[in-house]
Order: C-alpha cells, then structure tokens, then sequence
C-alpha cells in the first residue's frame, strides 16, 4: 500500500531587489526554487489554514526614506506549490506595507501610506471574497508596521514618522487612540497571550537634532490600558521585533560604526515581559525581519543590506546556517515558516 510522503516544513523568503520570493526546505534549507513576483515585496502573512502567503509590495522603486512610485498590489502564494494564486490590487489605496491576518475571522488588515480618504490608513480585506471591506484612518503620517491581539479586537499601527502608535478599535472600525512614543517608532508585535504588545522604540532615521538621540529601547504596553508599562534598554536601535509562541522577545539591533555606516548586527531574545535579556546572536547588516518555528525553538532573521537570512538556535543561542537570498539593496526582508 503507498503512502504519501510526510509534507516537510518550507521556508520562504522575499528579495525586494531580486523582485522574487525564494523557498527553501524547512529542515535542512535546502534551496527549491524562486518565484518571481511584482516589483518590491515587502511584508508576508501566512493563512496556516489555506496554507497561503499574502505579500505586500510597497513602491515600484526607492525606500521609504527615497520612494519613487508607489504600489499598491497585494500577492497571495501558494508556498507548497511555488505558485502565484491572485494578485489584489488595493488602487487607490498606495503603498501597503504592514500585514496582520485575522485568521479566525477571514481578515487581512494592510497599511497602506496614503489613500483618496486621506492619509495613512489601515484597509481591512475579506479573505474570501479578496476584496477591500473597511478602512479605518489612522491619524498618522505614512502608517508602516501593525499587530492585532489574538482575540481581534485591537490593532496597534507604527509610523516611523510620528510621535505616537495609533490604537485602533477593530470591531468598531476606528481610531480608539495613541501612545505617545516621541521619537517614532520601528515594528510593533503582540504577545500570544495578548496581556503585552512590544514596540522598537526609535525611528531608525531619528536624529535627535541637537539633542543627539536618545538610548535605545524596546517599548512593552499593557493592552488592557494602553500605557507603556516600562522601557527596556538596548544595545542599539530596534527595528523587527517578534515574539515567539513560548513568549520570549525577539529584538533585531540595527548597529553602526562612528561615522554612521551599517555593520552587522545583532538578535536580542528576552524572556516574557522583556526584562530577563537572555543572550545576543550575531546577523547580518540592518535586520528587518524576524519569524520563529511553531515551536520557538529556532528564530530567521532576514538582514536587509547584507541580502542574507540567518538561522539562530534559540535554546543554544548559536548561529545554525547563513542563507544567501540577494545581494542587492533590499536583499532580504519578509518571512514565512509553514509546516
């Protein structure tokens, strides 16, 4: 009697350069193949139901510090087959960037910079219709990163450009209110038991002016009230920030030499509540993505200049492998583990 063979787990990485995500073996990350999509993908979200990816593409060309024209293309992914399902353009909306899926619901909430209904807001789409089905403003200027609460009620949107995060009611469909957060802030991530949300603390393009800029740290509010509950101190500046299935806080430090030139970084993991710093592993220049296996028990830090993704072991804090995924300026960025 045949047997199916066991599905193995996959590992898909986005090369906003190379315009194409690539897959690799989820066990022993072996490459299988490379996938060709619409200009510049930023940002994955994964249905583990419909074994899906969503992908968001930002600008055509550019940064956000220098952005040539926008995008405004959603791609979904099937990431077993290596196939492009649907492409959903979002038009007028421009520039989504952000993504949080609400699987239980059939939601998928994008930032997008800017909108015919004014500026940056959150769109919410109906994953099975795959059309737009709200719009909830933000109140900020070019929204980027965004984390829901398990339970769906409540979104939190990051914008590198204000001093605020923007709390969003999600059964409402409305800005709820905003905690100020002076300096800007990077990405933001809710912990599995919802009671924590995790912010990186510091634009990575705030100056300070003639103030210099302040210490670096890792923002942990309490939901509930929507307060910062305490600030803990890092190393260097945050940009991704995840939390892992077993709690622990994972923290990407984007570090510079004394004239200001990228150098390789660092992954900061702390306990729950980020407080207890547990160890730092060596990445690559600029980490901009961090994802975790179902189990917590290894982490993927895209490293965005360096074009390189690295595996950590998180129970050893050792490097397991350094994948090549691009050279190019934007070499590396968005992630997916599916199993």
């Amino acid at each position: 009697m045949n047997q199916t063979p066991a599905r193995r787990p996959v590992l898909a990485v986005v090369t906003s350069t190379g315009e194409a995500i690539r897959f690799f073996d989820g066990l022993n990350y072996e490459p299988l193949g490379v996938l060709p999509v619409a200009a510049q993908p930023h940002e994955i979200a994964v249905d583990h139901t419909a074994d899906l990816l969503y992908v968001s593409h930002t600008y055509r060309s550019g940064v956000y510090t220098d952005p040539g024209e926008k995008a405004h293309e959603i791609s979904i992914v099937d990431p077993f087959r290596r196939e492009l399902v649907d492409v959903l353009p979002l038009a007028p909306e421009e520039a989504p960037h952000g993504l949080a899926l609400d699987a239980g619901r059939g939601l998928l909430y994008v930032t997008v910079e800017v909108g015919p209904a004014g500026g940056g807001a959150v769109v919410v789409l109906d994953t099975a219709s795959r059309r737009p089905v709200g719009r909830i403003e933000v109140g900020a200027h070019r929204p980027h990163w965004f984390a829901i609460t398990p339970d769906g009620r409540k979104g939190y949107a990051t914008s590198k450009a204000d001093p605020f995060i923007s709390v969003l009611d999600l059964t409402r469909g409305e800005l709820a209110g905003r905690i100020p957060a002076p300096y800007g802030t990077e990405e933001v991530a809710v912990s599995p038991d919802g009671v924590h949300a995790y912010v990186a603390g510091m634009a990575l393009h705030y100056d300070g002016g003639p103030a210099g800029r302040p210490p670096a740290a890792l923002m942990v509010i309490d939901t509930g009230s929507d307060e910062v509950v305490r600030q803990v101190s890092l190393k260097a500046p945050g940009c991704p920030v995840h939390v892992a299935a077993d709690g622990r806080v994972l923290v990407g430090l984007v570090a510079t030499d004394a004239e200001g030139k990228s150098v390789d970084g660092q992954l900061s993991v702390h306990g729950s509540g980020g407080l207890e710093h547990h160890f730092d592993a060596p990445v690559g220049k600029v980490p901009i993505t961090i994802r975790t296996t179902p189990d917590g028990a290894r982490a993927f830090v895209a490293n965005l200049y360096a074009g390189t993704l690295h595996v950590i072991d998180l129970n050893t804090g050792t490097v397991e492998r350094e994948l090549g995924i691009d050279p190019g300026d934007q070499g590396a960025h968005g992630i997916a583990y599916l199993v």
